[in-house]
């Protein structure tokens, strides 16, 4: 029985410090190209419109056209 309550302790405790860990080795960036509008090298005369957007990096605003 103590040997069952030892081995739960341990495992609950590796458990805790290693998702803990991974977490805060996470790096975390909020300035990501992932949340940008992207469009491949600008926009094609037979885009629909509206459908070319494009990101201003330094006010984070996005316009299409």
């Amino acid at each position: 029985m103590m040997v069952k309550t030892l081995l739960s302790a341990l495992f609950f405790t590796t458990v805790v410090f290693s998702s803990g860990s991974a977490v805060a080795a996470t790096p975390v960036s909020y300035d990501q190209k992932a949340d940008e509008v992207a469009h491949g090298g600008g926009c094609r005369k037979s885009s629909p419109p509206g459908s070319c957007c494009h990101k201003n990096r330094k006010t984070g605003e996005v316009h299409c056209h």
